[in-house]
């Protein structure tokens, strides 16, 4: 059968929409556990009850079938942040941070999508099929914080004072994508409702202020030498 072709009679009995679901259901539910390079394309389509060629037929291949499992996942995860309050421009910096830290901690935590535990596969063992892909899937909110890092440590910091205060608030949220299932386990429920992520919000909010403003007088007490 060419590449081109209808695909397997196991997905012909349903719509388009609904074989290509279930490609993509089978092929995060792999991706998730052994990355992109880990994973076959053989294993995805066994789990998916159809043959090789319908990967090509919905997605254009291995690459294109990751692009649209990270696309969804994306769609996922940004619709359970959506809801979360965006202070206005004119806030208060503090406000504006912790309502970021609380949509990177919703993001990070969710069940609802695998976005979180693709990132840190990719993190661990880069695949250099995200790039390919074309993602961005926290450009967003690194940008943002980026501009919040730089209002709090002031003007005179240079871009790689600001960068390693992007990356000391970006690793607290990450370590809670890492560890909850260890932290609730060991009986410290950081997770257990809406409230306590605000609360773990606010505290990273509180100690991120006191670093970054502390990381930049340290740049600046090194300049006056």
């Amino acid at each position: 059968m060419p590449a081109n072709a209808v695909p397997s009679v196991a997905l012909d009995a349903v719509s388009p929409e609904a074989a290509r679901e279930r490609i993509l259901d089978a092929a995060v539910a792999l991706f998730a556990v052994s990355g992109y390079e880990g994973t076959a394309v053989r294993a995805i389509v066994q789990r998916a009850g159809t043959n090789l060629n319908s990967v090509n037929y919905y997605f254009g291949g291995k690459l294109g079938l990751y692009r649209a499992v990270m696309q969804r996942e994306l769609a996922r995860a940004a619709s359970f942040t959506a809801h979360l309050p965006k202070p206005a421009a004119k806030s208060a910096v503090a406000v504006r941070l912790e309502a970021l830290v609380l949509r990177l901690l919703t993001l990070f935590v969710s069940t609802h999508s695998q976005l979180p535990r693709l990132a840190a596969l990719e993190v661990v063992n880069p695949s250099g099929a995200f790039d390919a892909a074309g993602l961005d899937v926290d450009g967003t909110e690194r940008r943002e914080l980026r501009e919040l890092v730089r209002e709090v440590q002031g003007v005179d910091v240079d871009d790689a004072c600001v960068e390693r205060g992007v990356r000391s608030v970006l690793s607290q949220c990450v370590y809670f994508m890492f560890m909850g299932d260890v932290l609730q386990r060991a009986g410290s429920p950081v997770f257990a409702n809406a409230q306590a992520v605000r609360e773990l919000a606010a505290d990273i909010t509180v100690f991120s202020l006191a670093g970054l403003r502390a990381q930049a007088a340290q740049v600046q007490k090194q300049k006056t030498k």
